[in-house]
């Protein structure tokens, strides 16, 4: 009896420490559950963005106008017989932005 106490007692012992205090411990698994559901969601848009982006570039192959609207748009680009004037003003931190 005395030594089927002993062996109760070191499984009751190994069971704890494997549950709470290893590595592939119970608290650690539902840390990395958690770390691996946010990085799928953050797949899941860059693959959105991606498919996106492929799209836009396809419709700009084919367009050359929309072409020069991005280049003026966000580029400030002109034409040779013009001037772009960029107007500046402060956001709340003090930093300067353009704006049309």
């Amino acid at each position: 009896m005395k030594t089927f106490l002993k062996y109760i007692i070191v499984i009751l012992f190994f069971g704890i420490w494997i549950f709470f205090f290893d590595d592939y411990s119970w608290s650690n698994q539902i840390e990395l559950n958690t770390k691996l559901d946010s990085l799928q969601k953050k797949l899941y848009e860059t693959e959105r963005k991606i498919k996106q982006k492929e799209v836009e570039n396809k419709t700009m192959e084919n367009n050359p106008e929309l072409i020069e609207a991005i280049g003026r748009d966000n580029y400030y680009m002109k034409r040779d017989d013009e001037d772009v004037y960029i107007f500046l003003k402060e956001d709340e931190n003090g930093k300067l932005i353009a704006f049309e």
